[in-house]
């Protein structure tokens, strides 16, 4: 009986996969769908020529964990079209105006808290991202997201939701340093 359950289960995959067509087949092998992020790919804004709070917090970040490889704010900044959400601040500050990446408009959006492996990517075993909704300094989800990529090794013994919990004491940390939204925008010395 159970031999002749495992035979249909077969035949049915078989039947399945043989119905697919080839497009749908190459699709499912693609890499998650990411923005493009280039020093070069154009820019949807240009950040004010003084340096914002936003970018102030990513640089105190980076100088003080060096567990952190890299981190990016996206937002969706004053002016720009309902979606345009973009990089407004980061570790490769040649990049701030490039598009935000579909996971990062997502947690802008609705403040859902990702944890991105990298799987099917060359960085896959490298580095694992947390992306997190910001807290201003009331406890409130602002719609921006943050990207924390933490560096990784394939022998840490440590798995992609390890590096879940250093983003939130991260992300909850920062939050005193944000009373606003708008606040990430304003200038710093």
């Amino acid at each position: 009986m159970t031999i002749s359950i495992y035979r249909s289960a077969a035949f049915a995959l078989a039947i399945t996969s043989a119905a697919l067509p080839a497009a749908a087949i190459a699709q499912a092998k693609d890499e998650i769908p990411r923005a493009a992020s280039t020093p070069t790919t154009p820019k949807n804004w240009r950040a004010p020529a003084h340096k914002m709070k936003a970018q102030a917090i990513v640089d105190k970040l980076i100088a003080t964990h060096p567990e952190i490889m890299s981190i990016t704010m996206h937002a969706l900044p004053k002016g720009q079209p309902a979606d345009a959400y973009t990089m407004i601040a980061g570790s490769f500050p040649d990049r701030m105006g490039n598009t935000s990446s579909p996971g990062d408009i997502i947690t802008a959006k609705k403040g859902v808290t990702q944890v991105e492996s990298k799987w099917g990517t060359p960085d896959y075993g490298k580095k694992v991202s947390i992306v997190l909704p910001i807290k201003d300094s009331a406890g409130k989800y602002l719609p921006v997201a943050m990207v924390i990529a933490f560096h990784q090794s394939p022998t840490s013994g440590k798995i992609d939701t390890d590096f879940m919990a250093p983003g939130l004491v991260i992300r909850n940390k920062i939050a005193s340093e944000i009373p606003s939204e708008a606040s990430l925008y304003e200038p710093v010395a």
